[in-house]
């Protein structure tokens, strides 16, 4: 006589269980919490672009005296044509060449990136003024690059004259020390915002060194774009 042994399933522990329900649980709302940060930044992806376009516009407006309209051109770097660079050309009403805005930026702020456009004059070469556009600094300190007026003055307006070979600016811009300013393209610092100041003047230096040579070299072209 044969004697059979039935054996009986053994059910996994509870801990298993639970843990892959949560498991479960935490993957279903990652999945819709991507779909719906998708969604969200499709919605408002063209709104934010569209935002940022059109203050670009009215800042390249503000900077350039007599300006009502402006159109965006990309020109090759001088010293490397696989690097472009944009010029925001502005017009008056009938289509005349006022001047140009352009971007500068610096990475080495206090609180990081320093971003800001000015205003170019090509035919006085002098530049206009500034507004920044991104700062991260401190308030109440490196953030007083947006609205210390002495430290605005600096560059309201600025002379940036070329060298003989205009290749680069005849007298390179250089911070100093509040109150020891007035030489040709001495910047004088912010008191006790030296860092955000130095900043600003880098951003101004490579931009300059490296954009007004390259808005002279195209200047008859931006001035007949308007037309």
């Amino acid at each position: 006589m044969s004697v059979s042994e039935t054996t009986t399933p053994t059910s996994p522990p509870q801990d298993t269980v639970s843990n892959w329900s949560m498991l479960r649980t935490l993957g279903a709302i990652s999945f819709v919490s991507g779909i719906l940060l998708s969604l969200v930044y499709q919605v408002t992806f063209d709104k934010i672009a569209a935002n940022n376009e059109e203050r670009i516009r009215n800042t390249v407006l503000e900077l350039v005296p007599g300006s009502v309209t402006q159109k965006e051109f990309t020109f090759p770097s001088l010293s490397n044509p696989e690097l472009m660079h944009t010029v925001y050309a502005a017009y008056d009403e009938s289509g005349v060449f006022q001047g140009v805005a352009l971007e500068a930026v610096d990475l080495g702020g206090y609180g990081g990136e320093i971003r800001l456009l000015y205003g170019y004059l090509p035919d006085e070469q002098q530049v206009t003024g500034t507004k920044v556009l991104l700062c991260k600094e401190t308030p109440g300190l490196g953030d007083k690059i947006k609205t210390d007026e002495a430290f605005r003055k600096n560059f309201e307006p600025l002379q940036v004259p070329l060298n003989d070979m205009r290749e680069g600016l005849l007298y390179p811009l250089k911070m100093v020390k509040p109150g020891a300013g007035g030489g040709p393209g001495q910047i004088e610092a912010i008191s006790g915002a030296t860092i955000s100041s130095q900043s600003v003047v880098n951003a101004m230096k490579q931009s300059t060194e490296a954009l007004l040579p390259l808005v002279q070299a195209h200047l008859q072209e931006l001035k007949e774009q308007g037309k």
